[in-house]
């Protein structure tokens, strides 16, 4: 006996919209014992939807690792703020975590910390990408984001603090 295939024909309405037309039976033989296709949705949020909530997830699920740096040098990667302009680029908060994908997406040890949870960083409300290695010196920290060919005003060696301020906690390459 042989199965049916079912055709939905799609036209477009007034307005430039498709609608789906009533199933047409056609009597044409399914192709012999073919598997059944299964299209998995992505899990992961379109740029546009992304909001302060989840760069605030994002710390979170960040913050244990972050911990185990303060008072250690490490590598400061990025810093932007809703409403900065780099590079012709505007920071909203879809271009911020676009930011921190890419580095994570180079360097998967890096997390983002928000500035206002470490007294070391002088401006607050930065979402701050920081590499999650730890050295020794600040010239350490400095020289890894040299071998890295970070730009100098990219990459600097930072030390998160929960107390204290910023002098002393961040040294920028020359």
């Amino acid at each position: 006996m042989a199965a049916g295939v079912t055709v939905f024909v799609l036209t477009r309405g007034t307005g430039d919209t498709e609608t789906a037309q009533p199933p047409l039976n056609t009597n044409v033989p399914a192709p012999a014992q073919q598997p059944p296709t299964t299209t998995v949705a992505p899990t992961t949020q379109a740029p546009a939807e992304i909001t302060e909530d989840d760069l605030r997830r994002q710390t979170s699920q960040d913050s244990t690792t972050a911990e185990r740096l303060v008072g250690h040098w490490v590598p400061q990667l990025s810093s932007k703020n809703l409403g900065l302009v780099v590079g012709g680029v505007t920071y909203d908060y879809p271009a911020i975590m676009a930011d921190f994908k890419s580095l994570h997406d180079r360097f998967p040890d890096a997390v983002m910390v928000n500035s206002s949870d470490y007294s070391n960083f002088s401006r607050k409300d930065f979402w701050v990408t920081v590499e999650a290695s730890v050295f020794a010196s600040a010239d350490a920290a400095n020289a890894w984001c040299d071998e890295q060919n970070f730009a100098a005003q990219d990459c600097h060696a930072s030390r998160l603090t929960h107390s204290g301020g910023p002098a002393g906690n961040s040294k920028p390459r020359g």
